[in-house]
């Protein structure tokens, strides 16, 4: 399901497992027309379970999500817009003091790195829209089982590093992957 936001304190919670944020700044070139053309496919095909949320002003949705997880904290300046943020919990409901953030499941995936061609960036999108719509995606992670989670998340070692942990799992997934595949060869 999709939502387009004013802020965040207006996004619905009830009967949703996980959100996808889109987080978006004002500028326009083509990974952010191909991001604007494929929200709504996003949205249909994470499932039932899951609301992607574009902000309607994106700049100020995108800073006020990033600092209501408390992300907005970048001494290298490295974070760049536009990125998906994936999370089990709404930003209204974790305060960036309460201590609660740190359990919060997340993951950020910057998305400029991997625009490389028109196209480029939707296969990035169909993988987190099949993997939040498969309940045992989640449970894979949870279970700490290497083969699971290798099925379920193994595509991010593609998009993003993943070390120390996964963001609030307590996985090193670079870590599980490069040990699968150095007992294959």
């Amino acid at each position: 399901m999709g939502y387009l936001a004013r802020d965040v304190a207006r996004i619905p919670g009830a009967g949703f497992e996980w959100f996808v944020f889109l987080l978006e700044d004002n500028w326009s070139d083509a990974l952010r027309n191909e991001l604007a053309d494929n929200f709504e496919n996003l949205a249909r095909e994470v499932g039932p379970q899951v609301l992607a949320v574009r902000g309607f002003e994106r700049g100020p949705f995108a800073a006020e999500v990033l600092a209501a997880y408390a992300l907005d904290h970048d001494p290298s300046g490295s974070r760049r817009l536009p990125a998906l943020l994936i999370a089990n919990q709404l930003p209204k409901d974790v305060k960036n003091d309460d201590p609660r953030v740190e359990k919060v499941k997340m993951i950020l995936l910057p998305l400029d790195e991997q625009y490389i061609r028109p196209g480029s960036v939707s296969e990035l999108l169909e993988n987190v829209a099949r993997t939040l719509r498969d309940t045992d995606s989640v449970k894979s992670l949870q279970s700490l089982d290497r083969n699971r989670i290798e099925r379920h998340w193994g595509w991010l070692n593609r998009y993003v590093e993943l070390k120390p942990s996964f963001m609030g799992f307590g996985v090193n997934i670079n870590e599980i992957i490069d040990s699968l595949i150095r007992r294959a060869s």
